[in-house]
């Protein structure tokens, strides 16, 4: 199977439901202040990003994303069709939560911050043992270079890491889903780091760099189309927010459901007014490495 030279840390399965055609995007680039039209080919993409040299040889990512997007893509679709998450197995929220962690990480900016972590303090990398088991000598950063290839692949020894890590795992399966429409004349953007991982307690660390998976108040939120965005909230949460309503209910007092409630119960999508629109939008583009992508 030959491999692609252009790899995609963001998937063309998701980009293409941020143009009118299917192909056609609006590129923002913040660092040269510059706004053009291209096709979702040419962008969040680097060649042979996922192509890596490592002490075991040269091995390439790229197959293995291609499949998690062969399995994603669908079940992405039929989010922008029906717009209603009512109908997920729980395969289908398996192979979402995978795609999700996977996109915090396969992205230039979480190999960029990589390397600035690696360069900031003296890292140990790994240990060299002897023939009889023992520890000789332990890698620090500064024994090596610090190049764009290392980077990546202490990047994706983060996925790994992260892929297999009960505590994370188990925080994101925990978490309420809820789906949410932009309305008619308004759209929702992407970024070239779509993923982002927040928490209200930490409103500055919206860039996902900090604030952690399990978190008594995580939220997650990916664009999935110009008119629709996925968000994620912490279990503890939401049973915060169900034990109050309680409360008030077992008092007496007349309570109304709101519709963000509803959506939330039936998995339906629920209309987000301007404001919320406004905040999402802001929140990705704060989260961008360089590039915003919406619908032209």
């Amino acid at each position: 199977m030959s491999i692609a030279k252009r790899q995609h840390y963001v998937p063309r399965c998701l980009l293409k439901h941020f143009c009118a055609d299917c192909q056609t995007i609006s590129v923002t680039d913040l660092q040269k202040n510059a706004t053009y039209q291209t096709n979702i080919t040419n962008v969040a993409q680097e060649k042979h990003f996922y192509d890596l040299k490592t002490i075991n040889g040269d091995i390439s990512l790229e197959e293995m994303f291609s499949n998690l997007e062969g399995k994603v893509a669908p079940i992405i679709d039929k989010i922008v069709t029906t717009e209603s998450i009512s109908w997920f197995s729980d395969e289908d929220f398996q192979i979402l939560e995978d795609f999700i962690l996977c996109q915090f990480y396969r992205t230039r900016k979480s190999v960029n911050f990589v390397r600035r972590v690696l360069l900031s303090d003296n890292v140990p990398l790994f240990d060299h043992f002897n023939a009889k088991g023992e520890k000789v000598k332990t890698i620090y950063t500064k024994d090596i270079n610090i190049d764009d290839n290392v980077s990546r692949v202490m990047a994706y020894n983060v996925l790994h890491h992260m892929e297999h890590n009960d505590i994370v795992r188990n925080a994101i399966a925990s978490m309420e889903w809820l789906l949410i429409k932009a309305p008619e004349s308004r759209h929702f953007v992407i970024s070239d780091s779509p993923a982002v991982l927040g928490s209200k307690k930490h409103p500055s660390e919206y860039k996902g760099e900090h604030a952690g998976f399990e978190l008594p108040d995580a939220q997650i939120m990916l664009p999935i189309s110009s008119k629709l965005t996925l968000m994620l909230f912490a279990n503890q949460l939401v049973d915060k927010i169900k034990n109050e309503l309680l409360l008030v209910m077992m008092r007496g007092i007349p309570v109304e459901i709101s519709d963000i409630y509803k959506s939330s119960i039936t998995g339906c999508a629920y209309s987000s007014p301007d404001e919320l629109v406004d905040l999402l939008n802001k929140i990705q583009k704060s989260n961008a490495e360089r590039f915003i992508y919406e619908q032209v």
